[in-house]
């Protein structure tokens, strides 16, 4: 009798850690069984946007039918969670939610990074070009900082990467001893990348990248065909030019002072983003960097940025960040790097602006 008192214990012991399992455990291939503040964590996206994006990619993305190929929510999501976190290809198989060779990551980054800044990037880093657009734009950044006509803020940022080989080291160590990309990025007063440029190295000073980029030429273009009707907003690194208004540098008069106070205010937004975009994708934190070649690196860089604007369109949180401590090269460009009567006619429209705006 008591053996089989003993034998039915065992049972309904063996009973009740089935049903432990079933309750608490998930299945660990499937990352969307993670608990929505943990997936957040992994991936700075929650469930709900990674299945839109998921919808948005899939079209672009591998297919198979053998048994061993990994489904593409697993890739998109071994993709984000390097983006996230800036682990090591390593690691990042590893620790995440089902083990994945440094062989297969790699190629799972290449993969998803290409499709984010061949295709997506085109849907979701806009300049405002319509009068509609642009008048939103303005409208936002007069209300909170009174300053006019401002289509977008722009600056420079380095991020970190590994030492490239050593025949072009020379284009990226910067002005700090680290090798880095220098990259332009754009944004209105709401944290929405309007341009990004990965192109350029650390060597590399802020005010060349901005005659190189394309957004300098849509500028110069839209001013030829239709005047002062906008401008960006620069910091003493960039020439001053009518669509790209830069500070006075040296101040002779109370309304120039409020004409600085205004423009460092309505510029402060681009060196937040600065903040965020490394807070937010810790692989491009100054801490860790991008252990990544040069010409791949610029690629993650853009598939951030992209990946930034889609976040903002789902309403994720972004972290309050301090204004970077000095990330990009202010050194003066100097007036004599720009064609004189282009420099004449910043400077008046810079002197109608503050007479009209910042004079009283």
């Amino acid at each position: 009798m008591s053996l089989l008192v003993a034998t039915l214990a065992i049972q309904q012991d063996r009973r009740n850690m089935l049903r432990m399992r079933r309750r608490y455990l998930r299945d660990s291939t499937d990352p969307f069984s993670i608990p929505e503040a943990r997936f957040i964590e992994l991936f700075c996206f929650s469930r709900a946007a990674v299945r839109e994006l998921l919808v948005e990619m899939e079209p672009l993305m591998d297919t198979a039918v053998r048994n061993t190929f990994i489904p593409n929510s697993i890739r998109l999501c071994v993709a984000l969670h390097y983006y996230a976190t800036g682990s090591y290809l390593r690691d990042d198989g590893q620790d995440f939610v089902c083990a994945i060779s440094k062989t297969m990551v790699s190629r799972i980054l290449h993969q998803v990074t290409k499709i984010l800044q061949n295709y997506l990037a085109q849907r979701y880093i806009i300049l405002p070009t319509t009068l509609e657009q642009q008048n939103i734009v303005k409208q936002r950044f007069f209300n909170a900082t009174r300053f006019p006509g401002v289509l977008g803020a722009i600056d420079c940022t380095h991020v970190k990467i590994k030492k490239p080989s050593s025949d072009v080291e020379y284009c990226y160590i910067n002005r700090k001893g680290y090798f880095s990309k220098n990259v332009q990025l754009v944004c209105d007063f709401d944290l929405n990348i309007l341009g990004c440029f990965a192109r350029y190295g650390g060597s590399t000073h802020d005010a060349y990248i901005w005659e190189s980029s394309i957004i300098k030429s849509h500028m110069l273009n839209a001013y030829t065909a239709n005047g002062s009707t906008g401008w960006l907003l620069g910091d003493s690194g960039y020439p001053l030019q009518p669509w790209l208004m830069t500070p006075f540098r040296n101040v002779e008069h109370a309304s120039q002072q409020r004409y600085n106070d205004s423009h460092a205010r309505a510029r402060n937004c681009v060196e937040r983003l600065n903040g965020v975009l490394k807070k937010v994708f810790a692989c491009l934190s100054q801490d860790r960097g991008l252990m990544e070649d040069p010409s791949f690196a610029g690629s993650i860089i853009t598939a951030c940025c992209t990946l930034h604007n889609i976040r903002k369109r789902f309403n994720l949180p972004l972290p309050e960040v301090d204004p970077p401590a000095d990330l990009s090269d202010n050194q003066s460009s100097g007036d004599n790097v720009e064609l004189v009567h282009v420099l004449n006619e910043g400077r008046a429209v810079r002197n109608i602006i503050t007479r009209n705006h910042f004079y009283n």
